[in-house]
């Protein structure tokens, strides 16, 4: 992988790896900048197939990335495309959740838009989390440490995952899986 970054500005900083059960292999790399004074990261999403590597898509910039980690990294919207449901934190270690879902193309944080103006926790006991289903995933399980419009703070929120690939806004209690 280190082979497709060869521009000085950016570097891989970390991947995760998918085996599709038809036996392709993807791979999800967090691209940093390497331009002093500038914190920033986007992801990308990689097919490596019998010795090629094709880039399939990219996530919008994140400003002030310093790390981001993985929950869950796996085709959970049923596109054959790897989505991952993880985490960004900057460097003074303040973390918030993204899903970001596989596609060719431009890839966004479907989060940061089913669930404006809410704060979601990513510590260790209130970590997100995938519902399942008997069909495979259905929602995301995430604690809210602020909702948005009022509400309860302090609560579990569910954000079904919909036939689109996108997920459906915040409710207070879980989805009837199909």
């Amino acid at each position: 992988m280190r082979e497709q970054y060869r521009a000085p500005d950016a570097v891989p900083a970390g991947a995760w790896t998918w085996a599709a059960p038809w036996g392709q292999t993807f791979v999800l790399a967090l691209v940093q900048s390497t331009l002093p004074g500038v914190v920033q990261a986007r992801a990308e999403l990689w097919l490596a197939d019998e010795g090629a590597v094709i880039l399939l898509g990219r996530s919008d910039v994140m400003p002030s990335v310093a790390e981001l980690g993985a929950f869950a990294f796996d085709d959970l919207t049923g596109d054959g495309l790897p989505d991952f449901l993880g985490y960004v934190a900057d460097s003074a270690g303040v973390a918030y959740p993204v899903f970001v879902r596989g596609a060719r193309g431009q890839m966004s944080d479907e989060l940061e838009q089913a669930a404006s103006g809410w704060r979601f926790a990513v510590d260790a006991e209130h970590a997100p989390r995938v519902v399942m289903g008997p069909r495979g995933a259905c929602a995301l399980q995430l604690w809210a440490e602020e909702p948005a419009n009022g509400g309860e703070a302090g609560a579990w929120r569910y954000l079904p995952l919909l036939a689109s690939g996108r997920l459906g806004a915040p409710a207070a209690l879980p989805p009837d899986c199909p």
